[in-house]
C-alpha cells in the first residue's frame, strides 16, 4: 500500500511540473533553426539546420 502511495505522489509531482513549466526541456535558447541532441555523457550537441 505504501508503494502505491509513493507512485501516486511521484506521478502527481511529474504532472505538476509538466503543467507548471511547459517546454522546460526544449528551452535551449538557440531558436527553431537549431537541432539539439542529448548525449549520455556531457552537454547537448546543437547543430544549425541547413536553410532550404
Amino acid at each position: 500500500m505504501l508503494g502505491a502511495l509513493f507512485v501516486v505522489v511521484v506521478l502527481c509531482f511529474l504532472l505538476f511540473t509538466y503543467i507548471r513549466f511547459p517546454g522546460f526541456v526544449a528551452a535551449t535558447g538557440f531558436g527553431p533553426d537549431w537541432d539539439c541532441k542529448s548525449v549520455p555523457q556531457g552537454e547537448p550537441i546543437c547543430v544549425k539546420k541547413i536553410a532550404r
